[in-house]
């Protein structure tokens, strides 16, 4: 008998295929509530903060050895009384870091159809086709600009100071890459996110 998890994942494939967003969002968030709890007894309503404290898979930052892994994270940015709107909880494959943070892809900043259609194109950087724990992007911001047709991933780039990364980070596998963009966990501070999306769409 397929578990919840395993029903989830096939109907968050369906989803995907028939390009239902809406469908794959709610399929999502299903997914991860089981996959948070399914040790943990009944699931009650979630934060970021909340999955971030129940996650098994955490890390400090580690500096080149995350690069081209995708991670969730909580975050405050040293800026924010000068930015037009920022995530809280990103969503972000590191691509280069400095010597006080990363340079990252966050998904948040794209509507849900558009973050899968960049994670197919950027998917020709994977180092390797098994999905599993091994895969990871190798991918520079020079790489990025030399691609003209992935200009999605435009409005996705955006520097991130460890400083002020203000949680663990939760690591998720190239197999969960793409249920990972479905959750509807961005949390945006001083815009909506239907407002983000539109302004990161006039980028592309």
């Amino acid at each position: 008998m397929a578990t919840a998890e395993t029903s989830y994942l096939d109907q968050l494939k369906i989803a995907i295929r028939t390009d239902q967003v809406a469908t794959r969002a709610r399929v999502a968030g299903n997914w991860f509530r089981s996959l948070v709890g399914r040790a943990k007894g009944a699931f009650s309503d979630e934060t970021p903060q909340s999955i971030l404290t129940r996650s098994e898979s955490l890390t400090g930052w580690k500096g080149k050895s995350m690069l081209g892994n995708m991670y969730f994270y909580s975050y405050n940015p040293k800026w924010k009384d000068k930015l037009p709107w920022y995530d809280t909880f990103p969503l972000v494959f590191p691509i280069e870091r400095y010597p006080d943070g990363f340079l990252g892809l966050n998904f948040h900043y794209l509507h849900p159809k558009h973050r899968a259609i960049l994670m197919d194109q950027l998917k020709v950087f994977a180092n390797n086709k098994k999905y599993d724990e091994t895969t990871k992007l190798r991918l520079t911001y020079n790489m990025l600009k030399g691609f003209s047709k992935i200009k999605r991933a435009r409005p996705t780039v955006h520097r991130y100071l460890s400083g002020k990364v203000n949680s663990k980070f939760v690591l998720i596998n190239a197999d969960e890459w793409e249920v990972a963009l479905f959750l509807p966990v961005e949390r945006f501070k001083k815009a909506t996110k239907k407002e983000v999306w539109a302004h990161s769409g006039e980028m592309f």
